[in-house]
């Protein structure tokens, strides 16, 4: 849920030059994986492929490695992997969705109530050109 708190630093996406903060770059990378997939599903219209963004959750994964105790979560409040999972299986495997793309998921449920740059097509889009920039998509490449 960290997209909520960020906003894209376009003038400064990777964080550089004394700008990097372990949380800030993880709420960015959480707002920029909800924006990519919205503007991908609509670069996907009229195909059969589907674009979604979730947060599976606080999941009991080896990333806890990274993770002072001080700041951690207790391991007893993590989901198992295989509880972790249930969202994105949501997502690939139930048909229901088949008419949706480009939403947010959480706990295998569509997050109706978005805030913020997260549902700013304008930063979507300026976001992908970035994208496509960073790692010099050819013209013909694109969507």
């Amino acid at each position: 849920m960290g997209y909520r708190l960020s906003d894209v630093n376009f003038g400064n996406i990777n964080l550089r030059n004394g700008a990097y903060d372990k949380y800030d770059a993880y709420n960015q990378s959480k707002l920029c994986n909800v924006l990519f997939s919205r503007e991908l599903a609509k670069r996907l219209q009229d195909t059969n492929i589907n674009a979604y963004s979730l947060h599976p959750g606080a999941i009991n994964t080896d990333i806890k490695r990274y993770i002072s105790s001080s700041e951690g979560v207790s391991r007893f409040l993590l989901m198992t992997p295989e509880m972790g999972s249930q969202t994105t299986l949501y997502c690939a495997l139930d048909d229901q969705l088949d008419n949706e793309s480009g939403f947010h998921y959480e706990n295998c449920r569509r997050v109706q109530h978005m805030v913020g740059q997260s549902v700013d097509d304008s930063i979507a889009h300026k976001l992908w050109e970035l994208s496509a920039d960073l790692v010099a998509l050819e013209t013909h490449l694109t969507i």
